[in-house]
């Protein structure tokens, strides 16, 4: 792929797979600018191993610190919303502030990065909105409120595409392989990827190049479902 955009920023940045795209980027010969919270030290190690890449602590439910965050970057060509949490219990279990908390990371976080980076963003600059296939046809009780803050981020990626110029989509991928997955109940794992039809496990590395790969070709407002990701790279 020919590179001709040199600034990404991506929210999440210093962990999971939101370090995968920044590592990924890094590779291409971006300057990277990685937005974390609460990964501290993995944040402090990849400073300090990369010269392009500068990692910022910010929490993304603040519109103060969204704002502060941006002010000092300009023609950003790339903006990846990569950071989500989820606190996946029993619906019963659930409490309103919980919820809450999931929305406002996933949804107001989503909502507020990407007002703020609007106006920094280079004429040709892309956005990419990371959804998943809970928003889409995995229904699970005890993710409820992580599947409505995705099925929010995709509604997000519509109305931005309508009100901006910049290309603006999103990728809702399945099950992923992260240390996370890997390490949940394998009977229920496998039970939910069969709801949807998936045969294997993403590896994340593979996700970060197909997306970054083929996100010139989609038009600005459109939600990618990515489950067979195999299928997709062939």
């Amino acid at each position: 792929m020919e590179v001709l955009k040199v600034i990404a920023v991506v929210t999440g940045g210093c962990k999971g797979l939101g370090e995968n795209f920044t590592k990924y980027l890094l590779s291409l010969g971006y300057k990277v600018y990685a937005i974390y919270n609460k990964s501290v030290d993995n944040a402090y190690i990849m400073e300090n191993e990369y010269d392009n890449l500068r990692c910022i602590k910010c929490d993304i439910r603040k519109e103060s610190e969204v704002d502060s965050t941006f002010f000092n970057i300009d023609d950003i060509d790339i903006l990846i919303n990569n950071a989500a949490i989820s606190k996946d219990e029993d619906i019963t279990q659930k409490s309103g502030k919980d919820f809450l908390s999931v929305l406002e990371t996933n949804v107001v976080g989503t909502f507020l990065v990407t007002k703020y980076a609007l106006p920094k963003m280079s004429e040709k600059g892309i956005i990419i909105n990371i959804s998943s296939n809970n928003s889409l046809d995995n229904f699970n009780p005890i993710s409820i409120d992580y599947d409505a803050s995705k099925a929010g981020v995709n509604i997000l990626t519509k109305d931005f595409a309508v009100v901006t110029d910049r290309k603006v989509v999103a990728y809702a991928p399945g099950w992923i392989s992260t240390s996370e997955v890997i390490n949940m109940n394998q009977d229920f794992l496998r039970v939910e990827m069969e709801k949807v039809g998936q045969e294997k496990l993403i590896d994340p590395e593979d996700l970060v190049k197909y997306i970054i790969s083929d996100v010139e070709k989609r038009e600005s407002g459109e939600i990618v479902e990515v489950k067979n990701l195999w299928q997709e790279m062939k």
